[in-house]
């Protein structure tokens, strides 16, 4: 989503002959943006002097309405189910696995990046995160053991 400055600015440089490449370097933006920003401003009609008295968060909402920003509703995966079978006595799943498998039963669900974030957030709070430690059985001074 970009401001009003940007938005107004990169509509009245296109509209004074400005080039592409003036335009993105100006207001940092790609080239996907600026056609964005141009393809809307032409569907919505509206001439550039109306879009300045407008209040800034009217031109933002206008160009980027708060429904395309929000993704559709996607329930989490039930990680305690794949923390489970990772865990079963020989298993031989992994996080990847567990992915694939929700994938194959949710074709509209997360990202691999995504479920392996929210996967990471299910164990920090129930499992006390990443940390792992073992117990180490041994005789006093048999053995030294150094990190």
């Amino acid at each position: 989503m970009q401001d009003y400055n940007t938005i107004i600015g990169s509509i009245q440089m296109r509209l004074n002959g400005c080039q592409t490449r003036s335009v993105m370097d100006r207001y940092k933006i790609g080239s996907g943006t600026l056609n964005l920003i141009m393809s809307r401003y032409h569907a919505n009609g509206i001439p550039i002097e109306e879009l300045r008295m407008m209040a800034p968060k009217e031109v933002e909402n206008l160009f980027y309405p708060q429904k395309n920003l929000q993704r559709k509703d996607v329930p989490l995966p039930d990680f305690q189910y794949y923390y489970d079978r990772i865990h079963a006595p020989g298993s031989r799943m992994n996080i990847s696995f567990c992915w694939l498998d929700y994938k194959e039963k949710n074709p509209d669900g997360y990202e691999k990046s995504q479920f392996y974030e929210y996967f990471n957030r299910f164990i920090a709070e129930n499992y006390g995160g990443q940390k792992v430690s073992m117990a180490v059985n041994r005789i006093p001074g048999e053995k030294m053991y150094i990190d």
